[in-house]
């Protein structure tokens, strides 16, 4: 196993870190990352294989929530031998609990970080704080240490793939679901107030993130919830940050539930958690699990005082990590879908018409349809890779027109893969009758 080994001397947090380690974890080849695109039924059109790749787990410096800098994990994703200096893709990935969920203990798993790689990108994928092979609590949709975990990373990686002799562009795009939205919104913001002469954001795609903690996402408290496990999560990383929402846990939950805590303790995965809630909330409560509401774990009195007082510390708390108010300087696509049963889609619309009016560059809001919170996931993915496409600065261009001057369009299709009669502001794609496809963006 080829190893990169790091010896640094650090007394103090500045605004980055160093890598402290690397292992090259796997290398794919052109006929690996065919197999991905086969088995995992991704479309061709999502781009051409143009590298082998290899993929290396990191271990990196980041502040936790008081400032004092800790471990964390993550993973780079390298095209083998481009050409010319090549853009960064920053992936925030969804809500983790286990540390064996994280993506740098699932290298050989990470379809994203593999294609876009095998595209032309170097794909960086920060496990957050707290997760993997990282060290401390992880500090569920906190937004500034989800921030500093994510740039800390991008930054490191420009100095990592140089001793690699790969060069960067410039170019760095972000783009994120669910917790990974939340990750992705709080990234762009902290980059563009406090990076500006270190990077440059080109493009992100948030997708289906909770922005407004304290609106959108707080009135879920009182619906069927697919994975109530969440809540916990968000009380116990809370209390980690701010240490003021409790001084006993049974102050917030009912008994039967305060006991949760251990369970977050990255041996246990997002499934284990809800089921023994689903158990707890029969056993005790007898509440089914298609009936039960994050609300019924929750003490009357405290909930009470929550809804009555603006300056209720869990308020507060959720406030903070609010990403309304600020005004995006990058062109954004917000992506999600109606149907989402775990976050609000409210969270996009209000970040949506929070930024929109002011913005300087483009946004949109891009609505997937009734689709669930796990049904959408593919199709935004795909949607954030097609925009960027779009503005990214590859080795080799292809001149699309030129290219099929005297081909016949068969069908196109929107950036959600449906067909379509003509093309729209949105990216478009075109079958041709030889089976050929490509990306057209319309302005």
């Amino acid at each position: 196993m080829k190893k990169i080994l790091y010896l640094l001397m650090m007394t103090s947090y500045v605004s980055f870190s160093q890598i402290i380690s690397s292992d090259l974890e796997e290398s794919f080849s052109i006929f690996d990352i065919q197999d991905i695109y086969t088995f995992g039924d991704i479309p061709s059109y999502i781009g051409d294989i143009n590298y082998e790749v290899e993929a290396y787990k990191v271990l990196y410096y980041t502040p936790n929530e008081n400032g004092e800098l800790v471990i964390a994990s993550g993973s780079i994703f390298i095209p083998i031998n481009p050409t010319c200096p090549v853009p960064i893709l920053s992936w925030q990935h969804g809500t983790v609990v286990s540390d064996l969920g994280a993506p740098s203990e699932n290298i050989s798993n990470s379809a994203i970080g593999i294609i876009a790689a095998s595209h032309g990108y170097i794909v960086v994928v920060s496990d957050y704080l707290g997760l993997g092979s990282g060290e401390g609590f992880h500090n569920y949709c906190h937004a500034d240490t989800e921030a500093s975990a994510v740039i800390d990373l991008i930054i490191n990686a420009n100095t990592f793939v140089n001793l690699l002799d790969v060069e960067t562009n410039g170019q760095l795009f972000l783009m994120g679901y669910s917790q990974g939205g939340h990750a992705t919104m709080a990234a762009v913001k902290e980059l563009e107030a406090n990076f500006i002469n270190e990077l440059t954001v080109t493009a992100s795609a948030p997708m289906a993130g909770p922005y407004s903690m304290s609106e959108a996402q707080a009135e879920m408290l009182n619906t069927v919830y697919p994975n109530p496990g969440y809540f916990p999560y968000i009380i116990f990383a809370y209390q980690n940050v701010y240490n003021n929402l409790y001084s006993d846990i049974s102050e917030i939950l009912k008994p039967g539930f305060e006991d949760l805590f251990d369970m977050y303790d990255g041996t246990y995965s997002m499934n284990d958690i809800n089921e023994s809630i689903w158990s707890i909330a029969s056993e005790l409560y007898e509440i089914d699990s298609v009936s039960f509401t994050p609300l019924n774990m929750i003490n009357e009195d405290y909930y009470y005082a929550y809804q009555n007082n603006e300056n209720h510390p869990f308020r507060l708390a959720l406030e903070a990590n609010d990403l309304l108010d600020f005004i995006p300087q990058s062109p954004m696509r917000l992506i999600h879908c109606n149907g989402d049963n775990d976050v609000a889609y409210e969270n996009s619309v209000m970040a949506f018409e929070s930024f929109s009016p002011f913005m300087n560059e483009e946004i949109f809001l891009l609505d997937g349809g009734s689709f669930n919170h796990s049904e959408c996931a593919k199709s935004s993915i795909i949607s954030a890779k097609l925009f960027f496409d779009g503005l990214v600065n590859f080795c080799d261009e292809t001149y699309l027109e030129e290219l099929h001057s005297k081909q016949k369009i068969l069908k196109r299709f929107n950036i959600l893969g449906q067909v379509i009669t003509q093309e729209n502001k949105n990216i478009s794609i075109r079958l041709y009758n030889d089976g050929s496809v490509d990306k057209i963006i319309v302005f």
